[in-house]
């Protein structure tokens, strides 16, 4: 089986082809502050990319940016640099007013507060259901027209991202990146304990037997945020189980969780909570897995490449771990394959919204992705974008992680990136009521068909 998370267009033609036919579709227009439908941009948002002298004669566009990646994320030195080249380039023309929040869950807390009372930023990342939040609130702007005015810029980002990222022919947000995720594992550790990366599941879950037994905790897993490193070893599970299984992880929005598959794989979770991972794990945030893992007190997490540069960053990891530290994809030969939610256009003006585009072209373009792989182990949507020598040299963690990607054969998305949002805020009170059985996994499943259900 080898489906992918997103559906492939037959070619790039065939999305400027659809960019160009929804340009007049449907408005969006509402009372307040909401953007129009059509997005379409002003003269100037359609001339050269390169600031002009009329614009430098101008006071520059304001436009607002609430981002997490600052501090000790792991996207915050590209998220630094794209900035700050973007500001070097055209800060004559935009100003780019950064708001720094603390954490993933708290940028997803706030920008739902603020959809709330129709005033978000004008550039907004769509995470974990932030998107379906905003179009349902008619709060975004699609990019239809200014990507048929920039088929160049379509090029960049591709068929495949494009239309992951479309819904009833609106392109709502521009992926900035590819999710191709496994697990990092400690090899000293797995040499100790005699054992290899797991083909099936009974042998991984073996291997986590042998581990425990070896003196080491097995797993990094979390259940408060998102869930997101205990979630990524759920949706494997189930996307790897079968035909059945990996079309539920690959559909939009499920609405019906009581699946064999679903239970099977709670099971499963609720075993590893219950006997295979650190002490602090319920309840703990990606700070607590992620530290568990670099400071060698798991042997196992589940995350993206984007990690790979912590295992060398000695504020992070001990001197050395990166050495220690080899990838895999979870048993059955899979991994989560599916494109970021990127960026979405809040603007409230047409002035706004061309700025906020121009900002959104920059990082995700060519530019902005040659900035987040060098900066930031980010796989770029685009395979114009191909790591250094240098880089490559640097982070051959980050070459071997690309090598299991592309021999991977089942493919799937991960819960954030196909459950509906108040899915993903349930996890939390969920997993709990699991491991300390107040709840089975069937009733964990029936109570997750409720919660989607209420969308509907």
């Amino acid at each position: 089986m080898n489906k992918t998370f997103y559906k492939t267009s037959s070619t790039i033609a065939g999305v400027l082809m659809l960019l160009a036919s929804v340009t007049a579709c449907g408005s969006n227009s509402s009372s307040g502050s909401s953007a129009p439908s059509s997005g379409s941009p002003s003269a100037s948002a359609t001339a050269s990319a390169q600031p002009s002298n009329q614009a430098a004669a101008k006071a520059p566009v304001k436009i607002k940016y609430l981002t997490f990646r600052v501090g000790t994320h792991a996207s915050a030195k590209l998220e630094a640099e794209q900035i700050k080249q973007f500001n070097e380039k055209y800060g004559k023309e935009i100003e780019v007013q950064v708001e720094e929040i603390p954490s993933d869950s708290a940028y997803e807390d706030k920008i739902k507060i603020l959809a709330a009372s129709g005033d978000i930023p004008d550039v907004v990342m769509g995470k974990n259901g932030i998107n379906d939040i905003l179009i349902k609130g008619n709060l975004a702007t699609p990019f239809n027209d200014y990507l048929s005015q920039d088929p160049e810029w379509a090029k960049e980002i591709g068929d495949e991202a494009l239309a992951a990222n479309t819904r009833d022919g609106k392109v709502w947000s521009i992926s900035d990146q590819k999710q191709t995720v496994g697990y990092f594992y400690n090899k000293e550790m797995f040499d100790k304990a005699g054992i290899k990366p797991a083909q099936t599941w009974d042998e991984f879950m073996s291997n986590n037997e042998k581990l425990k037994s070896a003196g080491f905790v097995p797993l990094a897993l979390m259940t408060g945020e998102n869930a997101w490193t205990t979630n990524l070893i759920l949706a494997s599970i189930v996307g790897t189980s079968g035909e059945a299984g990996n079309k539920f992880m690959n559909t939009l929005h499920p609405s019906d969780f009581n699946t064999p598959e679903m239970i099977d794989a709670l099971g499963k979770v609720k075993t590893m909570l219950e006997k295979y991972t650190t002490k602090d794990a319920i309840g703990a945030g990606y700070a607590n897995a992620a530290n568990n893992f670099c400071q060698a007190k798991a042997a196992i997490i589940a995350n993206g490449p984007w990690m790979i540069g912590d295992f060398s960053d000695t504020t992070k990891c001990a001197a050395g771990f990166d050495q220690k530290v080899g990838i895999a994809a979870f048993p059955g030969n899979g991994m989560i394959s599916s494109y970021e939610v990127g960026y979405m256009n809040g603007g409230k003006t047409q002035e706004t919204r061309d700025a906020a585009e121009k900002f959104i072209r920059f990082k995700t373009g060519l530019e902005g992705q040659r900035i987040a792989l060098e900066f930031g182990n980010v796989v770029p949507v685009s395979d114009q974008v191909q790591p250094s020598d240098e880089l490559k040299q640097k982070y051959p963690l980050l070459v071997e992680s690309i090598q299991v990607g592309n021999q991977s054969q089942v493919h799937y998305g991960s819960f954030d990136s196909i459950v509906y949002p108040n899915v993903s805020d349930a996890w939390k009170l969920l997993y709990p009521e699991l491991v300390y059985n107040k709840s089975t996994a069937e009733e964990i499943a029936k109570k997750l068909s409720e919660i989607a259900a209420k969308n509907k």
